[in-house]
């Protein structure tokens, strides 16, 4: 026997060779491809998929409710009084809406001889200084509105339309929600089940903090903004707290938003451009007082994404489904993160997307 046979290491079974370059690579562009198809396919979707992931934000801010009935009823009653708890919501902002913009109709023809003189005074002021300005236009003013008015009462009914999908989606998910997740734990390894429920409930959980703690946030901007038009002489004042309490919903930018509103109105109510200042410093003051002082208190970085994260989340969300995209965009990018949490090689991106504590 050859004297290094004694000495040789025993057989052990081949372990796996790292992948290749190249196979890594192809790995990569592959996933791009796919990203790039996934929200390609979610544009041309939008009708369906859209209303679909707006019903599965409503559920997962009505499972407690949903809960906390059936404890004491059975499912259909909780099903019910959820829906008609969305509703109800719903009815109340477009009464509030509707109570605010019957209050300015009576101010309407006065208002549209105002935003006559004042595009008139813009045009002079830009023909003496050289620079483009529009030429003037024949006919009334809601003779040139008609075609956006027309507009405006067709994406109307399309919005209906889109309620009615979500309510529809809204009551079969509360039906089968549970359902689900007796399947997920029991047809599926227990491992997998485990972590796809885990996975969900966390998400729900942080989903509700955040909304939660937004929606005193933007309770606290209404009314501030509403007492401040108040105060000031503004038309309205609920109205204008109305769109201060919805704008600030969609983070980073609808605070900026709702200050253009009120102030355009002030510019055609008070004639002059001193009052309309007031309320623009005003409301921008108020909007500047929350977003930097009350909401990273209030809110307590629910969700842990950095102020870069959420912006991009709300322009890129806003691209894909328009201004509902914009609203669901930081709870979806929260779920995204959540989910790759849960697998190893994906943990770096919340991590590198996280703010700083």
């Amino acid at each position: 026997m050859p004297a290094d046979s004694a000495t040789a290491a025993p057989p052990t079974p081949d372990a796996p060779a790292p992948p290749a370059p190249d196979a890594r690579l192809r790995t990569r562009v592959m996933a791009g491809v796919g990203a790039v198809l996934a929200v390609a396919v979610l544009r041309v979707t939008e009708p369906v998929t859209l209303p679909f992931a707006v019903a599965l934000f409503l559920i997962v801010l009505a499972r407690p409710l949903q809960r906390a009935v059936e404890r004491h009823a059975p499912r259909w009653v909780a099903v019910v009084a959820c829906t008609l708890a969305l509703l109800i919501v719903v009815a109340v902002i477009a009464s509030g809406f509707a109570l605010s913009l019957g209050q300015l109709a009576g101010r309407a023809p006065e208002l549209a001889e105002r935003l006559e003189m004042v595009t008139e005074q813009a045009r002079r002021w830009a023909e003496r200084r050289g620079l483009p300005a529009p030429a003037g236009q024949d006919g009334s003013l809601v003779e040139r509105l008609f075609p956006l008015l027309s507009g405006m009462m067709r994406k109307g009914g399309v919005t209906l339309e889109r309620l009615g999908l979500v309510v529809a989606f809204f009551v079969l998910g509360l039906l089968e929600v549970d359902a689900f997740r007796d399947k997920a734990r029991t047809r599926l390894a227990a491992s997998t089940g485990e972590a796809i429920v885990g996975t969900a409930e966390d998400i729900a959980h942080r989903v509700r903090r955040y909304i939660g703690a937004l929606s005193i946030t933007s309770l606290i901007s209404g009314v501030a903004t509403g007492l401040f038009a108040l105060a000031v002489g503004l038309d309205s004042p609920l109205t204008w707290g109305l769109v201060a309490f919805l704008l600030n919903y969609v983070p980073t930018v609808g605070p900026f938003v709702s200050v253009v509103p009120p102030t355009l109105y002030a510019l055609l109510q008070f004639g002059g451009v001193g009052r309309a200042a007031l309320v623009f410093f005003g409301v921008g003051a108020i909007q500047f007082f929350i977003g930097n002082f009350l909401d990273p208190k209030i809110e307590g970085r629910a969700l842990s994404m950095s102020a870069l994260v959420v912006l991009l989340a709300v322009i890129f969300w806003g691209w894909v489904w328009g201004v509902l995209g914009a609203l669901l965009g930081v709870p979806i990018t929260a779920a995204l993160l959540a989910v790759c949490e849960r697998f190893e090689r994906a943990r770096w991106l919340p991590a590198l997307l996280a703010d700083e504590k």
